[in-house]
């Protein structure tokens, strides 16, 4: 692209463009013929709602004296306490959030009652909003949204009513108390830690129909208190300084962020900081107290509200992190902002560290016996996660024994049953679904000398290196620890000889006469000071040096940051790092040599191998297809872009660029224009023989809902840009690119299991290269799974894409992208991942863009100087 023509794009004003979504393509069972169908189960449930008499009617909620938006749990007692009033007014009825959806004979206007909870009132107001039919489902677009939530509201209140389940924090897990699986049975140093299961629920509308899905999760509390971990830690490391211990102390929070609460329900916090300088009985906060403004101590709070005396009054306090609504009007946020001002210390929430488990792994006391025995009971395969899941029809069909609560009148009542209240609403669970499911050919891999390799089940065997580099002594600088190892010459030997064995040109004599390399040997250091002082060669060759290999010690493990920013924003130098520890293991250290070599290779332009896509069929021949992988991420109020792009037109070769902007459309639709331009200019440089045909962006997103938000967003400003290019540039007008943007969603919670027969029970994880087009996708919308990977223990997650845009050409069909293609090159793209030998869950491009969006936040400091284009090259990290 020339100058002129780059100026012009950069400059062009943004115009409004109203997108059409993509609509779901007709299938070409010519092109699936090599496929091979199998017969899948899945874990989502029939879910039959019977025709009620009347119209729900919804309710918006207000309390008096008016509730902090967190305290859920007052908010529900008072909702117990008028449950029994309420009866009066309706036939059945639902809190979710601040609506009640209600059905009644009778319906007012206008409903209030009160509730007295210890010595406060509360008066509830419910003002009626609106009618709903949940009969009538179709989608679970625009105001179906509230029938989704509506439904999956009434199912976790059914699962609630069974005795001993609780809601594990504020998402919509319910867990059995006495369901629980205990790591250390006889624990040492009294921690104990203990696997709660329980299960997740979610409406889904298919074109089968409407279903519940139902995963079974294990949330994994460590029951030590973050209290008894801090002076664990402490203990451990007492000839510290005091700041040394504080940073200890914040990094083991960082990694232990989410805490569980050991008071009133089990709710969990993330946490945001530690604060020191704050304790239970110094700090204090302001409450509301019937009409008035009070101030109380964070000791005296938790005795008055759950009569807990605190034992360690001077330890230190947590802040927890604050989920805040934004307001849609200007008006809202101005008010919103006053009061934060005003009330800035309403605003903190204060966490009481003696009160808290910590989930996840307590990392303390960490074994590798510890860890076999947290995934035996964690992993489970196919058929133990279909007979847990199969558990939930005796959840609401065969429950017998109700929860009991209080009324306001101080009497206990007997609640309903699960069964009874899932009766009441009509709701009725189904059979699991049975669909169809295709399974790809594996990929053939090309290797060098011609060789060919086809993945068994998604995993291969690598062999010679494709295209090898040149190594020679000029542009090599190996980085240890003294302390390290006592033979560092005997490692770098085996490093460069499993090089040559790969096909590597490494010119280095087998004997390493000291004149051939750049060793720096890393003695004495204690700080990041110390350090860089003994890089001073890195800095007198980076001329010539292409590649810095740094075997990473124990004690060099806390540089890692520094020395991926030094070697990256300050010296422009590829980097390779090894755990040297890994290495001590001779049955492993082999293949991790291989794998470094593998790496070295691909960030210093080799190729290991590639698949010949044009070959395949899969890319129409005398076409130019350009690969996009897109990741944003928003930090301190800017917006960080990393888009990861394809260089030649069969795909392998890919760069990585990062850009930073202002969180505005102006910022935003420049900086996308940016990186497009050098995406383009990458392929021009790799001598294309013209610009891209097709242009095919993968993107993460999330459900249906959030990725059109995302195309509303984004679409328009691609759009924009080629629509300049074709202005501005005869070429591009000629060729006119075709633009596709797929959503890629990782965290769903949908799987697949392959059936033995149709007779039988038997199930197990599908083969890699699965592909689901039908059944479980919404009506009319482009979408497929896929499940690239294959694994042995547990259960694998399937990719949900999503086409959101599509360019489509109504004059000659034949010239848009079928949508066959479109899922196996998604699949062969998944190989593309340099660090493993097999299939990832998504296309390489969007890993890599992830990859670096991730390593750019965390050890970067979200600065980056690279030369020229300012790309990372993909596995530069």
């Amino acid at each position: 692209m020339d100058s002129e023509s780059k100026q012009q794009t950069q400059t062009q004003s943004s115009e409004t463009i109203s997108i059409s979504y993509a609509k779901a393509p007709k299938t070409n069972q010519e092109l699936r013929s090599n496929d091979t169908v199998v017969s899948l189960t899945t874990n989502l449930l029939k879910l039959e709602i019977s025709k009620s008499e009347q119209k729900l009617c919804i309710y918006s909620v207000s309390v008096t004296p008016e509730l902090a938006r967190d305290n859920y749990s007052l908010f529900s007692k008072i909702q117990r306490q008028v449950d029994v009033e309420l009866g009066k007014y309706f036939t059945k009825k639902c809190f979710s959030g601040n609506n009640l959806f209600g059905s009644s004979p009778d319906p007012k206007d206008e409903i209030t009652v009160e509730a007295k909870i210890e010595e406060s009132t509360y008066e509830l107001k419910l003002t009626k909003v609106g009618q709903m039919d949940i009969s009538e489902i179709n989608d679970f677009e625009g105001e179906n949204q509230r029938k989704k939530s509506f439904i999956e509201k009434v199912i976790k209140d059914i699962l609630l009513k069974n005795k001993n389940t609780i809601k594990f924090g504020d998402d919509r897990t319910i867990v059995k108390v006495h369901e629980k699986n205990v790591i250390n049975p006889e624990p040492q140093n009294g921690n104990k830690e203990s696997i709660y299961k329980g299960f997740y629920t979610s409406a889904q509308i298919t074109e089968s129909g409407l279903f519940l899905l139902v995963s079974n999760v294990n949330k994994h509390v460590s029951e030590i208190t973050v209290y008894e971990a801090i002076n664990e830690l402490r203990n451990e490391h007492k000839r510290k300084q005091e700041s040394e211990i504080r940073k200890l102390i914040e990094e083991y929070l960082s990694t232990h962020k989410t805490v569980l609460t050991i008071y009133g329900a089990l709710r969990t916090y993330r946490i945001k900081s530690i604060d020191f300088d704050a304790s239970p009985d110094k700090t204090c906060f302001n409450i509301k107290d019937k009409d008035q403004i009070k101030t109380i101590s964070v000791k005296d709070y938790f005795k008055k509200q759950y009569n807990l005396t605190i034992s360690h009054p001077e330890q230190p306090l947590l802040i927890a992190e604050r989920k805040t609504r934004k307001k849609k009007s200007t008006k809202d946020k101005e008010n919103q902002n006053q009061n934060q001002n005003e009330n800035k210390d309403e605003q903190v929430i204060y966490l009481v560290p003696e009160l808290l488990y910590t989930t996840g792994p307590n990392t303390l006391n960490d074994s590798k016996d510890r860890r076999r025995n947290i995934i035996s009971k964690t992993k489970m395969d196919p058929t133990k996660k279909m007979a847990e899941i199969s558990k939930i029809h005796e959840m609401i069909n065969n429950s017998t024994d109700p929860k009991n609560f209080k009324a306001k009148d101080g009497n206990s009542y007997q609640g309903k049953t699960a069964a009874q209240v899932a009766n009441d609403w009509g709701i009725n669970l189904g059979e699991n679904l049975v669909i169809q499911g295709r399974i790809f050919p594996q990929p053939k891999l090309l290797f060098g000398n011609n060789n060919i390799v086809r993945p068994n089940n998604g995993n291969f065997r690598s062999g010679n290196i494709y295209q090898g580099i040149s190594l020679n002594p000029n542009n090599f600088i190996f980085v240890y620890d003294r302390k390290d190892n006592s033979d560092i010459r005997n490692t770098l030997r085996m490093l460069l000889d499993k090089g040559r064995m790969k096909g590597l040109n490494i010119q280095f004599s087998k004997n390493l006469n000291q004149n051939e390399i750049h060793g720096i040997s890393l003695d004495n250091y204690s700080n990041w000071e110390d350090i860089k002082g003994y890089l001073t060669k890195c800095e007198e060759h980076k001329a010539d040096v292409k590649m810095i290999v740094v075997f990473l010690s124990q004690h060099l493990e806390k540089f890692y940051s520094n020395l991926k920013d030094y070697f990256i924003n300050e010296l422009n130098i590829a980097t390779q790092f090894v755990i040297s520890k890994k290495l001590q293991d001779q049955r492993r250290a082999g293949s991790i040599m291989f794998n470094v070599i593998e790496q070295i290779n691909v960030k210093m332009g080799g190729t290991n191998f590639f698949i010949d896509f044009y070959k395949e069929n899969i890319l129409l021949k005398n076409k130019i297809y350009l690969v996009l992988g897109l990741e944003t991420r928003q930090i301190s109020g800017e917006i960080n872009y990393s888009m990861t792009s394809s260089t030649n037109p069969n795909l392998y070769k890919m760069i990585t660029t990062i850009r930073k902007c202002k969180n505005n459309k102006e910022d935003k639709e420049k900086t996308i224009a940016e990186l497009m331009e050098i995406a383009l200019n990458g392929l021009r440089e790799s001598k294309a023989p013209h610009p891209p045909d097709y242009i095919l962006l993968y993107r993460t997103g999330g459900n249906y809902v959030q990725n059109r938000k995302l195309a509303d967003a984004e679409v328009p400003m691609f759009l924009n840009f080629l629509k300049g290019l074709k202005e501005k540039t005869d070429i591009y007008k000629k060729i006119n690119p075709k633009f596709v943007y797929v959503c890629c969603n990782l965290k769903g919670d949908l799987k697949f299991f392959e059936k033995a027969n149709s007779a039988g029970n038997n199930i197990s994880n599908p083969k890699s290269g699965l592909c689901v087009d039908s059944s479980v996708t919404q009506k009319d919308k482009y979408e497929f799974y896929i499940q690239p990977q294959f694994v042995n223990q547990g259960t694998a997650t399937p990719c949900h894409y999503q086409v959101v845009y599509e360019d489509v050409d109504t004059e000659n069909p034949d010239n848009n992208l079928k949508a066959e293609h479109l899922q196996l090159l998604s699949f062969y793209l998944s190989f593309y991942y340099w660090t493993w030998a097999g299939a990832i869950r998504v296309p390489g491009a969007l890993k890599l863009a992830t990859t670096a969006m991730d390593f750019f936040s965390k050890h970067l400091f979200n600065r980056l100087n690279l030369p020229d284009q300012k790309f990372i090259n993909p596995t530069y990290i």
